[in-house]
């Protein structure tokens, strides 16, 4: 069998979200205490990520990196939802309408960002409802957007 690529090894682990009706967001590999562990972040496209999903993903990407032992003999995997923190892709946006975002957008040459309630997004752009104003912000000009936790 022929050593797995980093390329080859992410498609392989895309077509499995994918099967899974998720989307693959990130497959990285990290050192962690001699091991080697992969970290891979998936989401549904029109729901939040369940932990039965993970958990499903997990079992097919096990059985896909333990198909090669002797390129992966001891690794540590971890599969999860993108989380808070992480930039949505513009994929992601519609299915956070109604929550609390925020937006950093280029303006004159300068990054900004707006904070508010994400209440409309579409292929151009998103419209977000701050404390006095609302603004819709158009994608070209977006370089991320970030949901903002409620506690």
């Amino acid at each position: 069998l022929n050593p797995l690529n980093s390329l080859e090894l992410e498609e392989k682990i895309r077509t499995l979200a994918e099967t899974a009706g998720l989307r693959l967001l990130q497959a990285l590999w990290k050192p962690l205490r001699g091991r080697q562990m992969l970290r891979v972040i998936a989401d549904a496209e029109d729901h939040n990520i369940t932990i039965g999903e993970c958990a499903g993903l997990s079992r097919s990407i096990s059985d896909l990196l333990d198909s090669y032992p002797h390129e992966f003999p001891d690794y540590r995997l971890e599969v999860s939802s993108p989380g808070l923190g992480h930039p949505l892709e513009n994929w992601q946006i519609r299915k956070n309408v109604g929550r609390q975002v925020e937006v950093q957008f280029l303006e004159a040459g300068t990054v900004r960002s707006w904070r508010g309630e994400l209440i409309a997004a579409d292929d151009s752009g998103v419209t977000v409802t701050g404390k006095e104003e609302t603004r819709t912000f158009m994608l070209e000009i977006v370089r991320q957007i970030v949901v903002i936790p409620k506690f």
